[in-house]
């Protein structure tokens, strides 16, 4: 019986990269616009895993300050090949995107703090409203690109290789993935102290974001990821 609510075809379409480069434009513009009105300096105060993206830039003789127009360019470049393999994009299913991701960001809340909210819970981030939900923005856009979509998949593919078992190969990159995820909150001049609950709070934070990137595709684990931290921090 055809769904009444849910559009027909949209968990299967909406999972497909076409949708997630086309939802992270939003996501990368609401970042820059919002940090650019409420900082001085470039530099002031930037999501950890955007300043070692735009760390690596230097690499190519890019300045780091380039990485919006960089990334923007790319994002248009590959929006062309991805309408040819996966055809014309259904707009009203960003919207469902949005209320799926909003709907996964409250529950993530409850289970997580049912697991560990008696032993921690997080700390309010400083600076004003809109800079909170920029950096809340930056997370979801920059930690998931990193974590999930780059560092996932290539410890997958480094594994497989050598432990010649794709579900053994997927579970110990599942796990060393989260693990680093958790542990980059630490590194850095303006890295939270550690704390062995904290520790274990993101990481069983990036299991569950691995899984909802697993089941539902980059772009419903970006905005999952950034509306939770709105949550929590705002």
């Amino acid at each position: 019986m055809e769904n009444k609510i849910i559009p027909k075809g949209y968990f299967r379409e909406s999972h497909n990269p076409y949708y997630s480069i086309v939802a992270a434009l939003p996501l990368l513009v609401i970042y820059e616009v919002l940090l650019a009105i409420t900082q001085s300096g470039y530099w002031q105060t930037r999501n950890a895993a955007d300043v070692w993206l735009r760390n690596i830039l230097t690499m190519f003789n890019l300045t780091s300050q380039q990485m919006f127009f960089v990334m923007m360019t790319i994002l248009m470049v590959l929006i062309p090949f991805a309408h040819v393999k996966y055809g014309a994009l259904k707009w009203k299913f960003f919207a469902f995107v949005l209320i799926e991701s909003l709907v996964y960001s409250v529950l993530f809340g409850m289970v997580i703090r049912l697991i560990l909210s008696p032993i921690f819970m997080a700390d309010p981030m400083s600076g004003g409203l809109l800079q909170n939900i920029a950096l809340s923005i930056g997370a979801g856009l920059f930690e998931e690109f990193m974590f999930r979509v780059v560092l996932l998949n290539v410890l997958f593919f480094v594994l497989k290789p050598f432990l010649k078992s794709i579900p053994l190969s997927a579970l110990i990159a599942i796990l060393t993935a989260s693990f680093i995820f958790s542990a980059s909150h630490y590194v850095g001049s303006l890295s939270d102290p550690f704390g062995l609950y904290s520790f274990l709070f993101r990481w069983i934070a990036g299991l569950m974001f691995t899984a909802i990137y697993f089941l539902r595709g980059f772009a419903v684990a970006a905005y999952t990821h950034a509306f939770y931290d709105i949550w929590v921090f705002i």
